[in-house]
């Protein structure tokens, strides 16, 4: 009888055994599954930063060289579209940083959130009222939600930039890598933009003349952001399809 149990214990710790490595197996399927997802996706989200901010820039040398209100609204429609973009590609890295710098992806990843209804509701708001004004409100309140310097929608804006940067600098310290280093770099550059950017709307006038009148200052300013932000989101582009072939 003691062989037959002893038989019967041996057996059910084999089946026990076969079933522990067959969860495990299964996990770690789909968790790689998962991973690839969050590599493809991160790419596209990578590459779509890229092509909005380009599609930015040009909209900025636009109206520098001729004012155009079409220009504006494509301004805004890139600029709405970065910031969802920006959110999706941080998720994205958020999923496939590792473990022991999960808390660098998880800040990278909140601040991205908090810095897109700011910058989201902007453009929006200049897109659905300010363009058209469909409730013929007074001009004293229109300009109080008119995107220019001074404006408090505009200090909203930048505010929300504050923590498009933040978002950046967290991501840095994850990158820990050597073939990262430029990347590292360049988000630990912009994750500095953000104290200029905080400190431009206590300062006040920084984007206005002499006269009072607006300048083109704050546009020179917005190009160089575009001349940092566009590598650095064909770098992140790179790093995801590298992270897709390991």
């Amino acid at each position: 009888m003691d062989g037959i149990n002893e038989v019967k214990v041996g057996t059910i710790l084999q089946i026990c055994s076969s079933l522990n490595s067959w969860a495990y197996n299964t996990f770690e399927k789909e968790n790689g599954m998962n991973k690839n997802f969050s590599f493809v996706i991160g790419r596209v989200a990578a590459l779509l930063i890229a092509v909005e901010t380009i599609v930015f820039a040009i909209t900025l040398i636009w109206e520098v060289i001729n004012p155009s209100e079409f220009a504006k609204i494509l301004g805004y429609i890139a600029s709405l579209l970065i910031a969802i973009s920006v959110v999706i590609m941080m998720a994205c890295f958020y999923d496939v940083t590792r473990e022991k710098l999960k808390i660098f992806g998880l800040l990278a990843l909140v601040s991205s959130i908090i810095y897109a209804p700011f910058c989201v509701g902007t453009y929006f708001l200049q897109l659905s009222i300010v363009e058209s004004n469909p409730l013929y409100v007074s001009n004293v309140v229109l300009k109080a939600i008119t995107f220019e310097p001074g404006s408090p929608i505009f200090a909203i804006d930048m505010l929300g930039y504050c923590f498009l940067c933040l978002s950046t600098l967290a991501a840095g310290f994850a990158l820990v890598e050597a073939k990262d280093k430029v990347l590292r770099v360049l988000c630990f550059f912009h994750g500095a933009i953000a104290v200029p950017t905080f400190a431009t709307q206590i300062i006040s006038g920084v984007f206005q003349s002499t006269s009072g009148e607006i300048d083109f200052t704050g546009h020179y300013v917005l190009l160089f952001w575009c001349i940092v932000f566009v590598p650095i989101a064909l770098l992140f582009m790179r790093y995801f399809k590298e992270g897709q072939r390991l």
